[in-house]
């Protein structure tokens, strides 16, 4: 071919032909970029979810926990409570030695007041060796079990209440919890109190709550070693008779409830007892040794956030595949059949991009500032309640803002148009057509189509309304868990718990201000006595009736009064000296008086129901300065409790039914009176 001898076609034939081989390399390499980032977008965006769901999940299980441990606390406080009885401890001596029908009724009155107002399933009187002798209803017959005996014989040994434990066995038919009271008349064990727990009503109601209603596989559930077994100590959502029958032997490995007998903590991914792929957690009740397992099926807990990895890799690929269909074009004059081709599958891609992006409640928009109009996708107009093809203006998106969140959502757009930079914001929408309120998550960034066109923000757009809802009903959950562990269940006050907290904030707020910082340590006069002549319940009835007078005499919001502990109570007054503590305290002792609660056995002459009241006030600055040199770093708040304390037995030794400022006096009667004046006040 004599046209190919020439130097000059030989060339452009070369060029020809290296552009052709040179062509398919530069769609592979382009390809191969958008796979990697596809890929690592992928992977980032799992790892975050993974955490956020292990971090909900985690903190769902310490709340149970905790709520599981205080419930355990409280039961044996109550138990205490029996044995430190020594009017019950007589009563049940002099029983023992002359059993008439008057004693034996007072002593059945007691076991049934612990049933109708504790929540007890039954209560037992027992001598030393086990063998019951009184319950609510009558005499009873009988004796413990072998295994309950040897707890009675350690209360014996420790003399001090001791829980049984969850059992299941022939004396109730359901599964109990048990602790052993011992009683003594002063000098030696005259028997004990078997109280006895319905974990149905009262123990597995703790486990049942879960926020999200949504959530169909989520369970909690309480288990325990045994030898070389895993026995379930709670119900299983798929078997209401599992508790105390249950077990796994511990070769189980995959289970999850043997690997956290095991010891193994944080996020577990492994099976359940059904045999099902779960992620769970797991944490020890503390001072027992019960193992609370919180879990959830992977494919529910993982779903939105697949849901999320996908609709987030089918925009990268959406992008990568657009940016391959302009290069096509720019080939055209090489290969127009094969840019046909290619444009038929960009358009299936694009209507399974569409499909995807209807089933992810996702969509995309292109802002021009130049003209303020916005070029929607199909599904960003949804999400907005536009007709399908239409462009909204920048005008009628402001309108469509919701009003509150309106000012902060134009200011960070304003930032990000005003600098050039990327946008990522969540703000809620009032859709048109009256459609309901919207939450959205909105990813944008600038660019531009050629040198000389001005720059425009593109981005994608997703309705995230369920997800936020979620997270909300989350949040409330772990608020009221939290409120419900700092409040007192008897008396509705804060307890010991949120007045610690409180204290130390104030503090803290007082070494700051250099404000002053009051404390009322208040106590019911002779109310062991109350108790023992008119019952328990009156008692209960009466700390309420207190409770109520104190919280209504605190008029300031930053006041706060507390259950202290029994009988006990505290008041925190923030920003005042003690002259104006006094007179709150007066105000308060007041006030109990005036519910003129009938006290016959106390001493005072109108046999009502009085309080005594120590009063305390410090400067937290002065005393943190004057604390410096203490040894084993004191802490200087305490000061403050000590002198509240030294107050009322002041007033307790002055007479009862009055208030009585800190003095060093106070702090001299206080040390120098024998302990056992102290208990009887």
């Amino acid at each position: 071919m004599p046209l190919l001898r020439s130097p000059a076609a030989r060339s452009r034939l070369g060029a020809l032909l290296r552009a052709g081989r040179l062509g398919p390399l530069a769609l592979l390499a382009l390809l191969a970029l958008a796979l990697w980032g596809g890929r690592a977008l992928y992977l980032e965006r799992e790892q975050r979810y993974h955490h956020v769901i292990e971090g909900g999940l985690l903190a769902i299980n310490q709340l149970q926990t905790r709520s599981v441990a205080n419930w355990r606390q409280r039961r044996l406080g109550e138990a205490e409570a029996l044995s430190e009885d020594a009017v019950l401890g007589l009563a049940v001596a002099r029983w023992r030695e002359a059993p008439t029908p008057e004693r034996e009724a007072r002593l059945r009155d007691r076991l049934r007041g612990l049933v109708e107002y504790m929540q007890y399933a039954d209560a037992y009187l027992l001598d030393t060796q086990g063998r019951l002798l009184l319950a609510p209803q009558g005499r009873a017959v009988g004796e413990l079990a072998p295994a309950q005996q040897q707890t009675l014989a350690l209360a014996l040994a420790r003399g001090q209440a001791v829980a049984d434990g969850l059992r299941r066995d022939e004396s109730f038919a359901f599964p109990h919890y048990g602790l052993l009271a011992p009683l003594f008349d002063g000098v030696q064990a005259v028997g004990a109190v078997w109280l006895v727990l319905d974990a149905r009503s009262t123990l597995y109601p703790l486990l049942e709550a879960w926020p999200g209603g949504s959530r169909t596989t989520a369970e909690s559930l309480l288990v325990q070693r045994q030898g070389d077994e895993v026995l379930f100590l709670s119900p299983l959502r798929e078997d209401d008779d599992a508790a105390l029958v249950r077990r796994l032997p511990l070769d189980a490995a995959s289970d999850a409830a043997v690997l956290a007998v095991r010891g193994a903590r944080g996020a577990l991914y492994s099976s359940d007892y059904r045999g099902r792929q779960v992620l769970a957690t797991a944490s020890g009740v503390p001072a027992s040794d019960w193992l609370l397992l919180s879990k959830i099926d992977r494919a529910e807990a993982f779903a939105d956030a697949r849901q999320g990895d996908w609709l987030s890799l089918t925009v990268f690929v959406s992008a990568a595949l657009l940016l391959l269909g302009s290069l096509v074009l720019l080939w055209q004059w090489r290969a127009w059949r094969r840019e046909r081709i290619l444009k038929e599958r960009l358009q299936r891609n694009m209507r399974w991009l569409e499909s995807a992006q209807r089933a992810a409640s996702l969509g995309y928009f292109a802002y021009d500032p130049a003209q303020r109009r916005f070029f929607m996708s199909g599904m960003a107009n949804a999400i907005f309640g536009q007709p399908e093809h239409a462009r909204m203006t920048l005008k009628e998106w402001m309108a469509l803002l919701h009003p509150q969140d309106r000012q902060h959502i134009l200011q960070v757009h304003g930032q990000a148009m005003s600098e050039r930079s990327a946008l990522r914001l969540q703000y809620r929408i009032c859709p048109a057509g009256g459609l309901p309120l919207r939450w959205v998550e909105v990813y944008g960034e600038f660019g531009q189509a050629h040198d000389r066109a001005p720059s425009c923000m593109t981005g994608t757009i997703q309705d995230i309304t369920e997800r936020r809802q979620v997270e909300e009903q989350l949040e409330r959950y772990r608020a009221a868990l939290e409120a419900q562990v700092r409040i007192d269940p008897l008396t509705r006050l804060a307890n010991r718990l949120a007045l610690d907290e409180h204290v130390a904030q104030e503090w803290a707020r007082a070494l700051r201000s250099g404000a002053p910082l009051a404390l009322l340590m208040l106590d019911v006069d002779y109310f062991k006595a109350f108790n023992d002549h008119y019952g328990h319940g009156a008692g209960d009835r009466c700390l309420q009736s207190v409770a109520q007078a104190l919280a209504a005499g605190v008029q300031r919001a930053g006041d706060m009064v507390a259950r202290y502990g029994g009988e006990e109570f505290a008041v925190l007054l923030p920003g005042i000296d003690e002259y104006e503590a006094l007179a709150v305290a007066e105000r308060l002792r007041l006030a109990v008086r005036a519910l003129a609660i009938e006290h016959a056995p106390t001493v005072s002459a109108d046999a009502i129901v009085t309080i005594s009241i120590g009063v305390a006030s410090v400067s937290a600055p002065a005393m943190a300065a004057a604390q410096q040199g203490q040894p084993e770093g004191r802490d200087a708040a305490q000061v403050l409790f000590q002198r509240a304390d030294a107050a009322l037995y002041c007033a307790k030794r002055l007479g009862r039914d009055r208030s009585v400022v800190h003095s060093p006096q106070c702090d001299t009667l206080l040390h120098d009176a024998p302990d056992s004046l102290r208990a009887g006040l």
